[in-house]
């Protein structure tokens, strides 16, 4: 029986326990869901203001009444949003119910981010680089925040954060560029790299929260057990045995746990110090009988205070704040402090206060900011100077204490110019002044090696009258000095921390020296960069425009004296004023003009080519008919083709339209490529012209022969401006190698595409196409015409 009883029990005590530990999952639920709904407190202000503010600021790619539609259904489920918050708020949320509460505002708040995501579609401009870039930033800074605000619980975190990642993602894929396709890819290891910083958060304010109830059942059992001992004596014994155990395992909790532990009186004067506050440089019995509220700041205890006596005589759920306190070592800690008001617990009549040290978590955002800041500053253009100066501020405002300095150095490593907004305004006329007397010292040759330099005893006069007088002027005590480092590692330029006390860098300071100075160097290397490429683009543009008013003077001066020689030739070759006498000067009059009239056409298309590149080549369309321009081409070239005994076979459709063109463009194109036929045919060879309309409506072209052919290697550069198959085919057949080129451009100018295909030794075909919409077609042609497959 004894033994059944005691089995009993002890089923009793596990039903117990699991209930107990089912109750506090359930408490910690709630407090968590407690805290993401006062973070959202603002939301439905905030978030149809920030859409308001955006559909106004942005250009639309939809309708008007489309981005209306948008905003009002961000404001409607805002507006219900609302009456949802004071629904909650108005009730007493019990912790078995938390789940449906859950559940509820995660269906909210992916309708919420759902329909938000219509901005994507809304306002993505095909060529709006700018506000496309500006819309990702926003959507991206949206899940950051969401992220590190609902952190509490995952199907929140996951409810705020997915739909908006994943839309920009998308958005990136689906633009199918380079630079978008990169911020997307880049995107999915930052969204899961936020999701392990909530998961760590959440892990970390679940232990909060379950150490706080742990703490306040403890309490109250202590509390318990001595009213158990007082008012039944005949169970002392166990009373106090089990006072005792619950008493170690409280101090062993306690004393042993991360968290520092505080337990006041009611006016906050301290009665219990874990030993954990030493980690905070904190000493337990000097804290005994300290009033806690002494470790504040005046505006941290007016907020404490005010918050505490807002809602007296409620113990549960505790409030939670993020203070700096100094550390008594000479600096300061951001520290994590819950607060549980036990004023009406008899046994405890005061609070309990829990102290966590997330100095290291709070730097890192810091950090993470302003790196984003700088990066954002690059992005978007910001002279140096001011992102310099970004780069100094979030130095300091991830160092408090400290006042920072960025230093550019200009090839001869003389000081260039120096972003230093919180130190004195005559800091930057005497660091010049130091470098220059300092440059070829100890100083900047340690500097220049790259080498990271820490003094903590600036005023003493070992370091010169120069700096000691100054720094004892300035309060300046302490500095760190790191060299920026240029991707060949030569020495650009140096950040600087100046503080007011004697001070060394740690671990993390170390770290955080170098990873500044690094992006130190992106920042100054980029801008150079950039200034380089800018001076290199005006001057190739300056080059280009010299280029073309060089080509066109000379041409015009060549031109003149050719005219002359042209004129006077055919004169002679005339014999208008008289016989020549000789035969031979016959013969050298007709070279002469032949050669003249060469080099003019060699002339005419180098002009021809400089004003294409320029862009100054003047397109001057009318209605021409085309199959007269290609029977015209035709026969100029008969003379050349009759010499070599080639056939050439012009083919077209019994219905051709007229085409809105430039019909000298369209002569020398024509000429060029039935030139260019000729001329690499050999005799007794054949030219095919044939002219198709295709299904779509556009017009083609082909220019075949049967000629020598081009390499499959050379068929691109042949399309290039003096480009030859090789030297030889120039000193055999002559040319400048510009026919071609200039032909493309002209095509190309007429909205039109041109091509080669060649199989050396056998031939090339030479394929040019005209857009649809040049054709003029009657009404009689347009019925009547069949295009070709």
């Amino acid at each position: 029986m004894a033994l059944a009883s005691a089995n009993g029990q002890s089923s009793d005590d596990l039903t117990a326990a699991a209930g107990s530990a089912g109750l506090r999952a359930d408490d910690v639920r709630l407090g968590q869901f407690h805290a993401i709904m006062l973070s959202y407190r603002v939301l439905p202000i905030f978030f149809p203001l920030i859409s308001g503010v955006l559909a106004l600021a942005l250009t639309p790619s939809a309708p008007l009444w489309a981005v209306a539609l948008w905003w009002l259904t961000i404001l409607g489920i805002h507006i219900e949003y609302y009456v949802y918050q004071n629904r909650y708020f108005d009730t007493d949320v019990r912790p078995e119910s938390i789940g449906g509460w859950i559940g509820s505002t995660t269906a909210r708040y992916w309708l919420m981010n759902i329909v938000w995501l219509g901005i994507l579609p809304l306002f993505w401009n095909a060529g709006g680089d700018l506000q496309n870039f500006a819309i990702l930033m926003v959507l991206v800074v949206h899940v950051v925040m969401a992220s590190q605000t609902a952190f509490h619980l995952k199907p929140i975190t996951l409810a705020v954060s997915l739909p908006v990642m994943g839309g920009v993602v998308g958005a990136c894929i689906l633009t199918g560029e380079g630079t978008y396709l990169a911020l997307g890819i880049a995107c999915i290891p930052t969204y899961l790299y936020l999701l392990r910083l909530a998961a760590q958060q959440r892990q970390a304010a679940t232990e909060t929260l379950e150490l706080r109830f742990r703490n306040a059942d403890l309490i109250r059992d202590l509390g318990h057990a001595r009213d158990i001992s007082e008012t039944a004596r005949r169970q002392a014994e166990e009373a106090n045995d089990q006072l005792k155990r619950r008493e170690h395992h409280f101090r062993a909790l306690v004393e042993n746990a991360f968290d520092v532990v505080l337990v006041t009186d009611a006016n906050a004067v301290i009665q219990y110090a874990s030993p954990a506050a030493a980690k905070l440089g904190l000493e337990p019995e000097a804290l005994i009988g300290m009033n806690s509220l002494g470790l504040l700041t005046e505006e941290q205890r007016e907020d404490i205070v005010n918050t505490s006596a807002s809602a007296p005589g409620k113990g549960i759920p505790s409030r939670s704040y993020e203070l700096v306190v100094p550390d008594h070592r000479g600096s300061s800690l951001w520290i994590e402090a819950t607060l549980t008001n036990l004023l009406n617990d008899e046994n405890v009549r005061g609070y309990v206060i829990n102290l966590r040290d997330i100095t290291a978590r709070k730097r890192s955002e810091t950090e993470q900011r302003c790196q984003f800041q700088v990066l954002q500053a690059l992005a978007t253009g910001e002279p140096l100077a001011e992102v310099m100066k970004r780069l100094a501020l979030g130095a300091e405002e991830t160092n408090p204490q400290g006042r920072a300095a960025v230093f550019l150095l200009n090839d001869q490593e003389d000081l260039l110019t120096c972003a230093a907004p919180n130190l004195p305004d005559d800091f930057s006329e005497w660091v010049g002044e130091f470098w220059k007397q300092e440059k070829e010292g100890p100083f900047g040759q340690i500097a220049m090696t790259g080498t990271r330099i820490v003094v903590t005893n600036l005023h003493d006069e070992e370091h010169g009258a120069l700096v000691s007088s100054y720094m004892r002027k300035a309060g300046i005590q302490s500095l760190w000095f790191q060299p920026i480092l240029s991707h060949n590692g030569k020495v650009i330029g140096a950040f600087a921390l100046y503080f007011p006390f004697a001070k060394k860098p740690g671990k993390w300071e170390d770290d955080f020296l170098t990873g500044t100075a690094h992006l130190c160097s992106i920042a100054i290397e980029r801008r150079r960069s950039e200034e380089n490429l800018r001076r290199a683009t005006e001057a190739a543009e300056l080059a280009n425009r010299a280029k073309t008013k060089f080509l066109a003077n000379m041409s015009h001066e060549l031109r003149t004296p050719l005219n002359a020689i042209i004129g006077f030739s055919e004169i002679m070759r005339q014999q208008m004023f008289g016989p020549l006498g000789v035969e031979r000067y016959v013969e050298y009059t007709n070279d002469i003009q032949d050669s003249g009239r060469h080099l003019l056409n060699v002339i005419d298309d180098i002009l021809d080519i400089s004003k294409i590149e320029a862009g100054r080549y003047a397109i001057e369309e009318e209605e021409i008919d085309f199959a007269e321009v290609l029977r015209w081409s035709v026969e100029m070239m008969r003379a050349r083709t009759i010499e070599k005994n080639q056939t050439v076979a012009l083919t077209l459709p019994d219905r051709i339209p007229a085409l809105r063109a430039d019909q000298r463009a369209m002569r020398q194109v024509m000429l060029n490529l039935l030139s260019n036929a000729a001329k690499f045919t050999a005799e007794g060879g054949r030219i095919d012209i044939e002219a198709r309309v295709l299904e779509e409506g556009d017009l083609e072209l082909t220019v075949s022969d049967n000629g020598i052919g081009i390499p499959a290697d050379k068929l691109q550069e042949v399309l290039e401006p003096f480009g030859q198959v090789d030297d030889s085919s120039a000193r055999q057949h002559g040319g400048t190698g510009l026919g071609l080129p200039i032909t493309k451009s002209l095509i190309e100018m007429h909205g039109g595409s041109f091509h080669l295909q060649s199989d050396f030794g056998r031939g090339t075909t030479a394929r040019m196409t005209l857009p649809h919409w040049r054709l003029v077609w009657t009404a009689d042609e347009r019925k009547a015409a069949t295009p070709l497959a």
